[in-house]
């Protein structure tokens, strides 16, 4: 008999209010991204025991650390400003399943709030607005129309010699310079954690992907690629690439 087995990828779960119940939430477009490349999702709540977690580690092929409106901690990176959405319980257990993951290399793909995750787990912190440090206004337009919110917004401007960059060559991209992404955040990278390799940069100079070399498959990127992810090319490759590091 064929092998029909899919890979199974944990998406990490973010606490939301509804009709003053507190419940977990997963945005569609994720776990929709996931199966159209071929993946079967499943979504993880936070509170885990250890045993917990060990169960999780064996079961997952991959892990997704999704976008949210809450942000990471500010003491997860030695920061004293106040903040005031946090969601320290999936602070807890994206910070161990990254660790875990990485040690035993299990690919992983971030996405905006997931992209600074992996950069605070492994030792960087963020800068909590960037608008207000220099750098441009990467903040989400103030419309309720998706196409417009998620449409592009500027330019990536691609590193040379970096995967990102082996990528697009391998997959025959006439510019391998850079390429447009959309732009829906306020926080960003401030130290890059040192083991983490930069794939781009937008063009003021704000980290916007990064890599961990010698792992099947650990990228971070600050925009949000699920978005028409099977129409978008580089989401085309870059989801390609995850659903392909976790069937190896």
């Amino acid at each position: 008999m064929a092998d029909t087995h899919k890979p199974i990828i944990g998406v990490v779960s973010c606490a939301k209010e509804l009709g003053g119940y507190q419940i977990q939430a997963v945005n569609d477009f994720y776990l929709r991204a996931i199966k159209d490349f071929g993946g079967l999702p499943i979504m993880l709540a936070p509170d885990m025991s250890g045993d917990d977690v060990t169960t999780i580690l064996d079961i997952c092929d991959g892990f997704l650390f999704p976008g949210s409106h809450s942000n990471v901690a500010p003491h997860r990176y030695n920061a004293t400003h106040e903040e005031s959405y946090k969601d320290e319980a999936r602070d807890e257990l994206s910070f161990t399943l990254i660790r875990h993951a990485v040690d035993q290399n299990i690919p992983c793909l971030g996405i905006c709030r997931g992209f600074q995750e992996m950069n605070v787990a492994l030792g960087g912190s963020l800068n909590p607005a960037v608008h207000d440090s220099g750098f441009n206004d990467h903040r989400e337009a103030p419309v309720e129309d998706f196409e417009q919110k998620y449409a592009p917004a500027h330019a990536v401007l691609v590193q040379k010699q970096s995967l990102f960059e082996q990528w697009l060559v391998q997959n025959h991209w006439e510019n391998t310079t850079f390429f447009e992404v959309n732009t829906l955040h306020n926080q960003g990278v401030d130290q890059l954690a040192p083991l983490l390799q930069v794939e781009a940069k937008a063009p003021d100079g704000l980290v916007e992907a990064f890599s961990l070399p010698n792992q099947k498959f650990f990228v971070g990127v600050q925009w949000h690629p699920e978005w028409e992810a099977k129409t978008n090319h580089f989401s085309q490759i870059l989801f390609n690439e995850f659903m392909m590091a976790t069937s190896r």
